[in-house]
């Protein structure tokens, strides 16, 4: 049986470490979008058997190439959120580990290009954004996409009418008051407070 139908097989059976060997001779074989979609089954039969660790490894490499493939493979928006998806779930798997400050870094970087233009349709990932880097002590980057995050889901709820929305559109604004404080922008702070007020009048 070839290495590729034995990991599928195995993994079908949720037998993930023997899904893991399989998996682990086909890093090299096949197309690059192959190749990703080999990095993300290691991730994930890592992920099920509690080897976060290397289950972080290969999701940053999923993100890594994401990015490295060109127009013909993918568009740019695509693979540039894809490639976010992959960096956001590594940050999770490496939590408490020695190599979270680099792969930060980089989750930055790709969380700044996905946000070029606002943060309509991400609103989910800039929340996750803003909370792990106030939990990283980055309270700067943090009050960022909480004001983002919480700008857009403002626009949501008063379109909506949708209190759920309403309320955590607060909350984001309270959370990056406190982190701008923190960072030493109190002009940030202030207008965030200032948002969050005045929701708070509309309920």
């Amino acid at each position: 049986m070839s290495d590729l139908v034995a990991a599928i097989d195995a993994e079908a059976k949720g037998q993930f470490a023997t899904a893991l060997e399989h998996y682990g001779r086909l890093t090299e074989a096949g197309s690059p979008l192959d190749r990703i979609g080999i990095y993300q089954a290691l991730a994930r039969c890592g992920e099920k058997l509690g080897h976060l660790r290397e289950a972080g490894a290969w999701r940053r490499k999923a993100g890594q190439a994401y990015l490295a493939l060109g127009d013909r493979d993918m568009s740019k928006d695509q693979r540039e959120y894809l490639s976010l998806v992959e960096y956001r779930n590594a940050v999770q798997d490496l939590s408490g580990d020695p190599s979270i400050s680099v792969v930060a870094k980089e989750y930055a970087e790709i969380l700044k290009r996905n946000f070029s233009e606002g943060a309509e349709g991400l609103t989910h990932e800039g929340l996750f954004a803003g909370l792990f880097f106030r939990a990283e002590g980055d309270h700067l980057l943090a009050a960022k996409y909480l004001v983002d995050s919480a700008e857009a889901i403002s626009e949501q709820a008063s379109a909506s009418a949708d209190p759920i929305l309403r309320e955590a559109a607060i909350q984001a604004y309270e959370l990056a008051m406190d982190s701008a404080t923190k960072a030493g922008r109190p002009d940030v702070a202030r207008v965030a407070q200032l948002r969050a007020h005045d929701l708070r009048q509309i309920g």
